[in-house]
């Protein structure tokens, strides 16, 4: 078994690997943006491909965010591979951690010898949604007075995006790459109008049959309006004219070890929950490559849930 790193001539055969086995988060365009998601932090790419007989049998993505393997701070995808390969896939993830002072890794998938960090996420099957009576009203009223238009500049989005969030939340790199995703096919950008005036934004990706909710925002003068519940609405439409069958409206938080979330965390599960769907569990592990740092990481989550919880 041979190890052969990603690099940009062999991204095609990486994206056609994960059309056929895996979705949008293990591609390479997946990669870009959360290379350039977040300020302040240092990344190195460290995805391989496995490779047997000089046949490619595997992937596993793998970026460096300081000293951490993390996506964005959360779960990388799970490694593509079959069960015999795996000793040796994480054998080589060790050997990278060592190697490029890496304290922890956080992976989705059920790793022997690792530590759970499972998480739960939202899922709709869009031939049978059930939104709950309130989401219902609130959907109802919105169509009153709201019209939408996926023709949107990106670039607008962006701007007011910034403006809606009293700051700049993340590079302006990370906007040019959702421009391109709609170029692409991936991407649904989505603009309600009150009267013509912009009235909030919802953007979707989506690949081969599945949709995720990726980001939103709402002028706070027509929050009254329910703006995200209108868009979501128009999003089941356009997701369903696409062929798309399931829409994950993303991450259900919960108190435990590993999220000890606030109101406004709480709230947004409720308000995605409140479209019906399935409580997912998404399974994820970590290992610590430093026993200190381990230690202090698991002293901390401990007194922060002891903390919230009594």
């Amino acid at each position: 078994m041979n190890i052969i790193k990603l690099g940009k001539s062999k991204e095609q055969a990486w994206n056609q690997i994960c059309f056929d086995h895996a979705w949008f988060w293990h591609t390479s365009w997946w990669q870009e943006y959360v290379q350039n998601a977040r300020f302040g932090v240092e990344y190195r790419n460290h995805s391989f491909f496995i490779e047997k007989n000089g046949q490619i049998i595997g992937i596993v993505p793998l970026i460096q965010e300081n000293d951490q393997f993390t996506y964005q701070g959360g779960a990388t995808p799970e490694y593509i591979c079959q069960p015999e390969h795996e000793k040796a896939v994480l054998a080589e993830i060790k050997r990278l951690a060592i190697e490029n002072g890496v304290k922890r890794v956080h992976i989705r998938g059920n790793v022997k010898g690792y530590l759970d960090a499972s998480a739960y996420t939202c899922v709709l099957d869009l031939a049978n949604t059930s939104p709950t009576k309130g989401h219902r009203s609130a959907i109802k009223k919105a169509e009153k007075y709201l019209t939408w238009t996926d023709q949107v500049d990106i670039n607008k989005f962006r701007n007011d995006y910034y403006r809606i969030a009293g700051k700049v939340t993340r590079p302006e790199a990370t906007f040019d790459i959702l421009g391109e995703w709609i170029r692409q096919g991936f991407g649904i950008l989505l603009e309600a109008l009150f009267e013509g005036k912009t009235a909030g934004y919802t953007y979707v990706l989506h690949w081969k049959d599945y949709a995720y909710y990726f980001m939103s925002c709402v002028e706070p003068e027509f929050r009254q309006y329910n703006v995200s519940h209108y868009l979501q609405s128009v999003a089941f439409n356009l997701l369903r004219q696409k062929g798309i069958k399931r829409y994950e409206m993303g991450e259900q938080v919960y108190n435990s070890l590993h999220c000890q979330p606030g109101e406004k965390e709480r709230n947004i599960s409720k308000f995605k929950r409140g479209f019906g769907g399935q409580i997912v569990q998404k399974p994820a592990s970590e290992y610590f490559f430093d026993r200190d740092y381990c230690r202090q990481v698991y002293t901390e989550r401990l007194e922060n849930y002891i903390d919230n919880e009594y």
